[in-house]
């Protein structure tokens, strides 16, 4: 074949010139120096559940999806911990990303602008960085680039084939980006109407989309069995929805500073899961006799009726307990006793908490994430300590007034607020409603009622209440304490005369319930959607010019000198302004390069549909540039545009050449 002057094996040379390029700086980044701060471990834990996979324990998470992880397993598996080898199998396949740009690019854009694409990648690319730790994006980039290849050879030459291929790495890639998820079907889609043999191949796209989902339906099988929701990749976007939600505003650049963020902590120890089982660990103390019989007591609001749940005597490990599954609203209440096995039936029975039924624990099954979920007034808790400023600053109803008049004196004063502050704040220990007064004033006005603390932080109550927890607005450690902790009622004034036993050494500690993943992280993933619903209701206008800033935000390295807001380390500050700097030049070539290509009417929509794909995907969550180091080979495809169409205007060159010219080739 000869193009242009340049003949077949001049443009393999090139090829592999490019990917020895690619290679040479991936391995220096491995083994003598790379730009980022995270080692050869990386982040994410991937290196904690690879090696978790790699002896042969189950996934224990659905917080991340299974490709990386197991891409790691394999490695560790065969060799060991030694994480330079995946790092290197990574930096070899990152090696493809040349030769797999140009196959992309020059069907469409010719000879010249495929190897230009392919040398910019080469020594450009951002994904180069990210193969020398452990980290995703590199693995998926090469995954998502091939897919791309497999996809454009299959509309030019129908080859099922093709497709089937296709699918197979797209619906694998997102197993390693969950944003990838829909892109098989958007792009059958979009090809379906733009690409000219499109409406011809429609059973080969149908099967691209199906065999791209068919990837994903053991993990989707397998989360479904644990948690009973439709999870087909990880249960993080909540989390990540949040964030973004955070990130608007006055705090467009960092979500440390807004003082929202505290509400990631419930007020309520709770599960929105309904009707699925509530597990509760307990440990034995350290003094504890060498074998102990352990059960819990439980009863509801829905059933008075004490029901004892048993678990063997296990001293080396926490004892797991297993309480019904219960519809929502529900209130548990639940306690524990043990007794030594080697007493028989006259052994010392030891209640936790000590009062047992007069003041038992309380655990909710509510799926109303911000409001009181203390239906009954159990607890002494934030919505309390608001209702109690409202009614002193506007003389409003106060609801279980008697069980909040916490110095017996017949009414609701400062005084009580004073110890339900100390409850609060003292939450974590057993002092109670003991110690100094934390409140130092209320300011009331009209709109809000302000609590001043004795650390300088201040809890804004407003008079338009919607009975949400986050309609509170706290700014300072104080004032975040009033609006996460609660206290059982019965346990106050001084909860070591309730829950402190005689025989404490017979005491459970450290009790949690729900806290095996598939349990865990389904709830949250539920808590966190429904916080950043309500921070997009309270301003929808925000979270769009958000998303709009974040949609650009996410081609370009913005670093700071903020620990709060972006890592720092030895070098920091000028690796993130020349990553910056180098970042935005590769966006700006790349627009002049869709310009160009639009202007000369190039099929471009195939290598322009993830780079808008992306953006719209994700602009809504939190994110950095490492979220498009997928998407980067394409936007260097629309840079070697750029950069030809450059060289040819200062080269002088004559009409007709640039990308239609590069096009023209015989074989």
């Amino acid at each position: 074949m000869h193009v242009r002057g340049r003949t077949a094996s001049e443009s393999r040379l090139i090829l592999a010139a490019a990917s020895c390029a690619t290679l040479a700086i991936g391995l220096a980044f491995v083994f003598v120096r790379a730009p980022h701060p995270w080692g050869w471990d990386g982040f994410d834990h991937y290196h904690e559940l690879a090696l978790g996979l790699a002896r042969g324990e189950p996934f224990p998470t659905t917080d991340v999806p299974w490709g990386y992880a197991y891409f790691l397993a394999a490695f560790y598996r065969i060799a060991g911990d030694h994480p330079w080898i995946p790092l290197t199998a990574q930096t070899l396949l990152n090696a493809l990303v040349p030769p797999l740009l140009y196959l992309l690019v020059r069907r469409d854009l010719g000879e010249r602008v495929a190897l230009t694409s392919a040398v910019l990648a080469a020594v450009l690319s951002f994904n180069t960085v990210y193969a020398s730790t452990q980290s995703s994006d590199a693995v998926c980039t090469v995954i998502f680039l091939a897919s791309l290849v497999a996809f454009r050879e299959g509309l030019a030459t129908g080859r099922l084939a093709m497709f089937a291929g296709s699918g197979l790495l797209a619906g694998l890639a997102s197993q390693f980006r969950p944003n990838l998820l829909l892109f098989p079907a958007v792009a059958a889609a979009v090809a379906w109407f733009l690409d000219r043999q499109g409406r011809q191949l429609t059973r080969s796209l149908i099967l691209y989309v199906l065999l791209s989902a068919a990837v994903t339906v053991p993990w989707t099988v397998r989360n479904y069995r644990l948690t009973g929701d439709l999870i087909p990749t990880s249960t993080h976007g909540g989390v990540q929805l949040w964030y973004g939600t955070l990130q608007t505003g006055p705090y467009l650049t960092s979500r440390a500073y807004n003082p929202r963020s505290v509400f990631e902590a419930a007020a309520f120890d709770y599960s929105s899961l309904a009707d699925r089982s509530i597990l509760v660990n307990a440990t034995a103390g350290k003094c504890a006799p060498d074998s102990l019989t352990a059960r819990l007591i439980y009863w509801t609001d829905r059933d008075a009726t004490s029901h004892v749940v048993e678990t063997a005597p296990e001293r080396a490990a926490p004892y797991v307990f297993e309480i019904p599954g219960q519809p929502i609203p529900t209130a548990v209440y639940y306690r524990f006793t043990t007794t030594p096995v080697d007493a028989g039936a006259g052994g010392t029975v030891v209640n936790t908490p000590a009062a047992a039924a007069k003041a038992p624990f309380v655990f909710f099954v509510d799926d109303r994430h911000l409001a009181d979920l203390d239906r009954h007034g159990d607890l002494v808790d934030a919505f309390d300590f608001a209702r109690v400023v409202r009614a002193l600053a506007w003389q409003e109803a106060l609801p279980w007034a008697d069980r909040l008049d916490l110095d017996g004196d017949g009414r609701i004063t400062e005084g009580d607020l004073q110890r339900i502050a100390r409850a609060l704040n003292n939450a974590a220990t057993d002092l109670g409603t003991a110690g100094p007064d934390l409140i130092t004033s209320i300011d009331s006005h009209d709109a809000t009622a302000d609590v001043h603390f004795v650390d300088g932080s201040m809890l804004s109550i407003p008079r338009a209440w919607s009975s949400r927890i986050t309609d509170l607005v706290p700014r300072g450690t104080l004032a975040q304490q009033m609006c996460v902790a609660h206290v059982r009622r019965a346990s106050l004034p001084d909860p070591r005369l309730t829950d402190m036993s005689q025989e404490p050494c017979g005491q459970l500690k450290d009790i949690r319930i729900n806290e095996a993943f598939y349990r865990r992280e389904p709830h949250l993933m539920r808590r966190y959607t429904a916080l950043a619903l309500d921070n997009i209701r309270r301003d929808p206008a925000a979270f769009i010019r958000a998303c709009a800033y974040r949609a650009v935000r996410l081609f370009i390295v913005d670093g700071t000198n903020d620990s709060w807001t972006t890592q720092q380390f030895e070098g920091s500050r000028r690796v993130y302004l020349a990553a910056g700097l180098v970042s935005a030049s590769y966006l700006l070539a790349g627009v002049i390069g869709i310009v160009i290509a639009v202007r000369r009417r190039a099929s471009v929509w195939l290598l322009l549909l993830p780079i808008v794909y992306v953006p719209v995907t994700i602009s809504y969550v939190l994110t950095n540039m490492r979220y498009t180091v997928t998407i980067q080979p394409p936007l260097f495809a629309f840079v070697a545009i750029a950069v030809t169409a450059a060289l040819d205007r200062f080269r002088r060159a004559p009409d007709g050449e640039g990308v239609e010219a590069s096009r023209s080739s015989s074989t």
